[in-house]
């Protein structure tokens, strides 16, 4: 089944979220900020999900499965960019290696580009509610269908993964973090060598949302535990 494309299951999915928007913003909390809840069938909110389908009880309170936690994603996503305050779309031409692979690097920097060019200061408020989203909104036209991003949802509390990136056979992590300091950041970087060495993986990717009055626009390589690699951006 592919997500991007329409069917009736999908449409009836999408309608009950437009039409209930406590509903979408539960949802939005799952897929795009990440938080961990509580399952709980008495929940009215929760039951409405259920009966639904959009919910279902996994390591708590979980979209029924990984389709459709892509589908809502994605137009989530999309909602965000026709409102005008989303990204403009990318191709992903700019971004290809040899063997469809994709340049995350590259990417990562023309995401940094992108926030540091479009956002100022009168949009704090947006972009510290909506950041996570922004980038799914910036990424999904370069992956087009050829590739999904997605939330991990085997992955617990204190070693949560929030972005998982295919394309073509290749896979990819980027974790999206909120920067609360030195000691969570190295903290944080322990955790995702420790996903990438069970994953197989060498080389990870980071998005640090600076929500601090002096940004610093950082970016650039670093070494994590187990000898992984890590490319960071500082938006």
């Amino acid at each position: 089944v592919n997500p991007v494309r329409s069917n009736t299951n999908f449409d009836s999915l999408v309608k009950n979220l437009e039409n209930n928007p406590d509903l979408y913003q539960l949802a939005y909390r799952l897929l795009i900020e990440g938080e961990t809840l509580q399952y709980n069938v008495h929940d009215p909110l929760i039951n409405h999900g259920l009966q639904y389908g959009i919910f279902r009880n996994g390591q708590g309170l979980s979209v029924h499965n990984r389709i459709y936690a892509e589908v809502i994603s994605n137009y989530m996503a999309s909602k965000l960019a026709t409102s005008g305050k989303g990204p403009m779309a990318e191709i992903a031409a700019p971004y290809l290696l040899p063997g469809n692979a994709l340049n995350l690097e590259k990417l990562l920097l023309r995401f940094q580009e992108y926030m540091r060019g479009e956002y100022s200061k009168k949009d704090r408020d947006f972009v510290e509610r909506n950041g996570r989203l922004v980038f799914l909104a910036f990424l999904k036209p370069i992956l087009n269908g050829k590739g999904y991003a997605f939330k991990e949802p085997e992955i617990s509390e204190e070693r949560r993964l929030d972005v998982a990136i295919t394309f073509y056979q290749h896979r990819y992590v980027a974790e999206l973090k909120v920067w609360r300091g030195d000691a969570a950041h190295l903290s944080g970087l322990a955790q995702l060598a420790d996903y990438l060495d069970r994953q197989g993986l060498d080389e990870g990717y980071l998005v640090v949302f600076d929500h601090t009055n002096t940004k610093t626009w950082k970016n650039g390589w670093t070494e994590a535990p187990g000898g992984k690699r890590v490319f960071a951006v500082w938006v």
